[in-house]
């Protein structure tokens, strides 16, 4: 659509990009929220039991993770995007009966 719009190539590429990346920020940034509640929880209960307990998250590791899904993220819906746009846009529009 986007094309017949009058996107170029290069531009329906750059949104598909973005528009994956962002599904990755915001996944890690909601498992980021779920982990903290469920650690507060925790810490919360181990108290109660007279435990003292630090909390430590490994960040690079979770910066490793978030990177590599970021870049399979990208990969994965913009290559089949290209493959789609080798073709032209009306073509793609078309109804066929």
């Amino acid at each position: 659509m986007l094309r017949l719009a009058g996107a170029t190539r290069w531009q329906v590429l750059r949104l598909i990009g973005a528009e994956s990346l962002t599904v990755v920020v915001v996944g890690a940034v909601l498992g980021l929220v779920v982990a903290g509640l469920d650690l507060a929880g925790m810490r919360w209960a181990l108290r109660l039991l007279s435990v003292p307990s630090a909390t430590d998250l490994p960040w690079t590791a979770l910066a490793g993770v978030v990177g590599t899904c970021a870049v399979l993220a990208v990969i994965r819906s913009v290559l089949p995007a290209a493959t789609s746009l080798r073709r032209r846009a009306v073509e793609l529009a078309g109804v066929r009966e």
